[in-house]
Order: C-alpha cells, then structure tokens, then sequence
C-alpha cells in the first residue's frame, strides 16, 4: 500500500502540473518503500536527484506560467520555490555526507512539500490559471 495517493483534493485542474504532481507522489512513495524494506539508503541518492530534475523542470513550467501571464502572486511563489530548491540543495549535501535518518528527513520534506506548498500554495494560482494554458 501506497503512504500517499493522488486524490482529486490535490489536483490544481491543469493537467500538466497535476502530472507532474503526480510525480511527485511517486517518489514520496519510492522513499516509503524503500524505508520498509530497509533500502533507503540504496536509493535516496537517486530520488534525491530525480527531486533535483524535477524542480528544474516543474518549477520552471510554472514560473514560465507565471511570467506569460502577468501572476500577480509571481514573487512570493517562485520565492517558496526557492525554499524548496535550496532544502533539495541542502539534503543532497546531506546524503554525500553519510548523514544517518536522511531518508527520514527526505519523507518529512516531500509530504511538507504535498500538504503545504502543493495543496495551499499552489492552490492560490487555481483561480488565475482557469482556462489559461500551461504547458
């Protein structure tokens, strides 16, 4: 069983984003699994950097959304997108240095990263986006 599912209480409603939620989820539930089975270790580097590319590319997509469309939020959002790169930045550097729980400390963000930024912050743009497309 899966610790977290998409559920339409996550969905912002514009596709593209919401798949690259959905990603998301999917590595929350990679870390989870791994944990049970007591592997983290073997796989956290590569979901750490899998975390690295997606911000580049799901981060991106939106502030290109956001600058396209004159977002009137466009500032505080893509400053929590940096919170979030800079963390990413920040447990790598952890995991090269053999941190022990990294694979804790990595759950605790990803689920921190699905209940606040997704399901607040980016459901604050919802409204905006209506009918615009984002791709």
């Amino acid at each position: 069983m899966n610790l977290f599912e998409w559920t339409p209480a996550i969905a912002v409603g514009i596709t593209t984003i919401d798949d690259q939620h959905k990603k998301l989820i999917s590595l929350i539930n990679d870390v989870s699994d791994a944990m049970k089975a007591r592997k983290a270790a073997e796989v956290i580097g590569s979901v750490l950097q899998e975390l690295s590319d997606y911000t580049v590319h799901h981060f991106g997509n939106e502030e290109r959304a956001f600058e396209r469309y004159s977002y009137p939020d466009k500032e505080a959002h893509m400053a929590a997108h940096r919170i979030y790169v800079d963390k990413i930045h920040e447990l790598i550097e952890r995991n090269k240095k053999g941190e022990l729980g990294i694979s804790i400390s990595v759950l605790d963000f990803l689920m921190d990263w699905i209940t606040n930024h997704i399901m607040k912050t980016d459901m604050q743009y919802v409204p905006f986006f209506k009918d615009k497309e984002i791709g």
